[in-house]
């Protein structure tokens, strides 16, 4: 593989447990490396070899889980090493349009949130609560594309979203039960793919001008902002076709996109190419403690799997 990554066959003891929506039978994935917390953690370089079509990631740090988008299940799942888990909840049925599984996100109370893209007709969030039934969220406009989705440092959630023909915002949504509503805090994106917060920054990329910005959350909370008065951090091609965002503590950006490239903005604003010569590139996962990333890669061809790979960032 390039840049030295080892393919794993799926024989090997890692696991990776499917949460599969409604109507499939959760099951087992065997994947692996070598190790799942401690010492024997793998930091990479590694590929996974996944059967799936991945999009969003996310690395809880609490559990030391990675969980996963799956539009080809429709799916959750979580991949912890070799060590069990218990069941979980099952999600709910794709629309329509189909699994369209976006970016996902969770708070505090250990319910996750993931977006639905729903190609203007099923645009919505999946809220996934702990031990609970999942629901799609009454309240929220469905034509609205919804891709990113992030948690802010106070517990809020902040989503992207964009209507065909028009532009995109990032919202503020406040969910209540099954129901949701949601109010604009920075308006005018052509397609806003990534959205991460730390602090009292929040950070969002924007596919279509390839400009990844950072905004003041007090100042947009207090007076909703247009895209041109953000602080432009970088600006990339479109054959870089930037995606998912993710965010260290300190404010490091990671993302990939379609041109197989991952790429790094330090809090400086300094700017490199972690690695380069893949797939394309979906969503992406820091875990601070072992200063590794996950990238969900996928399928180069209609042959071969789509991936997870672990890259060490130093």
């Amino acid at each position: 593989m390039n840049n030295g990554f080892t393919q794993l066959g799926l024989r090997l003891p890692f696991g990776l447990r499917r949460w599969v929506l409604a109507g499939v039978v959760s099951s087992f994935v065997a994947l692996s490396a070598c190790g799942g917390g401690g010492s024997a953690v793998d930091r990479g370089p590694t590929t996974v070899a996944v059967d799936a079509k991945l999009n969003g990631l996310y690395w809880d740090k609490r559990e030391e889980r990675l969980y996963l988008t799956d539009d080809k299940a429709n799916s959750i799942r979580a991949w912890d090493g070799d060590k069990s888990f218990p069941e979980n909840a099952k999600l709910t049925p794709a629309p329509a349009s189909g699994a369209t599984l976006g970016q996902l996100t969770r708070t505090a109370d250990n319910t996750f949130y993931v977006t639905r893209f729903g190609f203007g007709a099923d645009g919505t969030l999946v809220a996934v609560p702990k031990g609970g039934a999942a629901v799609n969220l009454d309240g929220l406009d469905a034509l609205r594309r919804r891709i990113g989705v992030t948690t802010a440092p106070d517990g809020a959630l902040l989503d992207g979203w964009f209507i065909k023909g028009g532009s995109g915002s990032i919202s503020e949504v406040t969910v209540s039960g099954a129901k949701a509503s949601e109010r604009e805090l920075v308006n005018g994106i052509g397609k806003p793919v990534g959205v991460a917060a730390v602090g009292d920054a929040l950070y969002v990329s924007d596919q279509n001008t390839g400009n990844v910005m950072a905004f003041s959350l007090s100042k947009v909370r207090a007076q909703p902002a247009d895209v041109s008065q953000g602080k432009v951090l970088a600006t990339f091609t479109t054959l870089d076709g930037i995606d998912l965002m993710t965010a260290a503590p300190d404010g490091t950006l990671f993302f990939g996109g379609s041109g197989g490239r991952i790429f790094k903005i330090s809090p400086k604003g300094e700017t490199s190419v972690l690695v380069s010569g893949w797939p394309k590139i979906m969503g992406v996962a820091y875990d601070e403690q072992h200063r590794r990333l996950f990238a969900a890669v996928a399928a180069a061809d209609a042959n071969s799997q789509a991936s997870v790979r672990i890259v060490p960032v130093n």
